[in-house]
């Protein structure tokens, strides 16, 4: 593959390293370079547009698109072009079994607000600071359109039981963090859409991605991308591991792939 039409990255842990609390300079120099081959540059991420407010200025002034929420939400240049609610009576049976059981749950609307309901733990709080510099707030769900639910547990029995009470909708689970899209929605779909909606197919897209949820995106990408990082299921669905996010592996990858050429003076 000499370009790359359009090429797609989660955030964390593959394209931002929460080692620096940024993009490594190699990866912004592959970034430009590659925008600089014409190829579009967009985020495939299951944070919500809230969760994306603190990443560095100079990563979204290189965006084309985004893909957020898992899906649920797609961007072209600031404009929300799809968004994939989640069916109701699926949402409202979810909340409620969460309440009932304690468990923790951040929900997310259309156009990116974002919030935990009832329950809240000081750990999860603190995580969200760690990873996205932000916090959600604390308000009840009133029924309003949600396009992405994250709750907290590891009990397979919870898990469980919420995966009984969906009925149109898709349960990505992650141990600990577990979502909730609409059914036709998760990174794959939203990175497809996206693609077609710019004029490519999935021949011409790339897609670069560390954890379980990025595994059917890497699987349908025309060149799919796993991060050494990464966990297994993800490795075994690439075309390609590359090295760590820490050691270079966006842009040694695309170097390896002839998607840019080479920079004498990258540095991580």
């Amino acid at each position: 593959m000499s370009k790359a039409r359009a090429v797609f990255f989660d955030i964390d842990h593959t394209l931002f390293s929460h080692t620096l609390h940024d993009v490594p300079a190699s990866a912004y120099t592959a970034l430009e370079k590659l925008k600089e081959n014409g190829s579009q540059i967009a985020l495939c991420t299951s944070r919500a547009v809230e969760e994306l407010i603190n990443l560095p200025q100079k990563l979204r002034d290189m965006l084309d698109g985004i893909v957020c929420a898992q899906g649920g939400v797609i961007i072209d240049h600031g404009q929300i072009i799809a968004a994939k609610i989640i069916d109701e009576g699926d949402a409202e049976r979810v909340i409620d079994y969460c309440r009932r059981n304690e468990l923790v749950i951040r929900y997310s609307g259309v156009h990116g607000e974002n919030s935990h309901d009832q329950h809240y733990t000081q750990e999860i709080s603190d995580l969200f600071y760690f990873l996205y510099k932000m916090r959600p707030g604390q308000t009840l769900w009133k029924h309003q359109p949600l396009v992405n639910i994250i709750f907290y547990t590891k009990d397979a029995v919870h898990v469980e039981a919420i995966r009984a009470l969906l009925e149109h909708s898709h349960l990505m689970v992650m141990h600990f963090a577990n979502e909730v899209t609409a059914a036709d929605a998760n990174k794959a779909s939203g990175m497809l859409e996206l693609a077609a909606h710019w004029g490519f197919d999935a021949a011409q897209t790339v897609a670069f991605g560390d954890g379980y949820n990025d595994v059917e995106m890497i699987r349908r990408a025309g060149l799919g991308v796993a991060m050494g990082n990464g966990c297994d299921e993800a490795k075994q669905a690439a075309d390609y591991v590359a090295d760590d996010v820490d050691r270079d592996g966006i842009y040694k990858t695309c170097l390896h792939f002839g998607l840019i050429e080479e920079e004498n003076h990258a540095e991580n």
